[in-house]
């Protein structure tokens, strides 16, 4: 009879588990869809954190910031959403693109998006643009199905030095969400108190 070493049953089992790495989002682009899973937003908590197991996956992406154009004109720059196809391993990665500048640069990168994936460690990752997801041909998928894990980064990992909201007549929504993400929880906490008073 042939002993059966423990590290054999180890690396069999390890072989078939599949490792997740991370994809943090900065605060002007936002994942919208994982292969054939949408992800949900709240108003105030936007996804910015993706596990996903490795291997090769579509991402649904939008771009969207903000321009203060004069004292109180300001722009939002939206791109429509745009497909990449990237390859996880297990690490973290941070997704990056060409630094913005100004309001005409923002403009041209939302007519042509172009993004990678930068790990702590090792080579970036290209993000390959690819048409719309679509379900008649199917993702390669890794050994089996894991689901992804969707992150919503905290208010206090949110950065506070964004300009203000945009546009020939200010965006009511957006405002309001740069005014929330400058506020300190104090200032948080009795704005929801003070709406609360009055509903």
């Amino acid at each position: 009879m042939k002993k059966i070493s423990i590290f054999g049953i180890f690396i069999a089992l390890y072989s078939g588990i599949s490792v997740a790495g991370e994809v943090n989002f900065p605060e002007e682009l936002l994942p919208l869809q994982v292969n054939d899973r949408e992800i949900e937003h709240s108003f105030f908590n936007k996804v910015r954190q993706l596990e996903l197991p490795a291997g090769v996956h579509r991402i649904k992406v939008k771009y969207s910031d903000l321009f203060e154009l004069d004292y109180d004109e300001h722009e939002v720059v939206n791109s429509k959403p745009f497909w990449v196809e990237v390859t996880i391993k297990d690490r973290d990665y941070q997704v990056r693109f060409k630094p913005i500048e100004d309001v005409e640069q923002a403009r041209a990168f939302a007519k042509a998006p172009k993004i990678w994936l930068q790990p702590k460690k090792g080579d970036t990752v290209a993000a390959k643009r690819v048409k719309a997801q679509t379900t008649a041909a199917p993702m390669p998928v890794v050994r089996e199905p894991v689901p992804t894990v969707v992150k919503a980064r905290s208010q206090k990992e949110s950065s506070t030095d964004h300009v203000a909201p945009s546009a020939g007549k200010p965006d009511a929504v957006s405002m309001l969400e740069f005014w929330w993400q400058q506020a300190t929880p104090e200032q948080r906490t009795a704005f929801l108190m003070s709406i609360d008073e009055k509903h």
